[in-house]
């Protein structure tokens, strides 16, 4: 059996960045180049993300794991905005706080970070 770990590599970090770079794309208007440069992947994997081409297990998993993210809206949304304006270091913490969401673990590396003020991970 895959740990909790292992699961949240192969299905919620997709998804995480999926829905980081149709954000970015969306409400701020950057180009695929520019939201591959800021998470860290090639144009083709946003590319991807933005058709959301996922294998058969994820698809049949996006609806629901989007209902799970809205809980967490305020404290995503302002990430997407530190990301969008430059901001690298909140690209891992944005993907750790929606794994955490999505597989409804606890993790130790999500945080909101101090600019965040009274917005928390629930």
């Amino acid at each position: 059996m895959p740990s909790k770990y292992e699961t949240a590599s192969d299905d919620a970090v997709p998804i995480a960045r999926s829905i980081i770079a149709r954000e970015l794309i969306a409400k701020y208007k950057m180009k695929e180049m520019e939201v591959a440069g800021h998470l860290g992947v090639a144009q083709a994997a946003i590319s991807k993300y933005l058709h959301q081409k996922y294998s058969d297990r994820l698809n049949s998993r996006v609806a629901e794991i989007e209902a799970k993210l809205e809980k967490n809206r305020k404290l995503i949304d302002f990430y997407i905005e530190k990301i969008s304006e430059g901001h690298r270091e909140y690209v891992g913490v944005c993907i750790c706080t929606l794994c955490s969401a999505i597989n409804g673990f606890p993790c130790k590396f999500s945080h909101a970070g101090p600019e965040a003020g009274s917005i928390s991970l629930v």
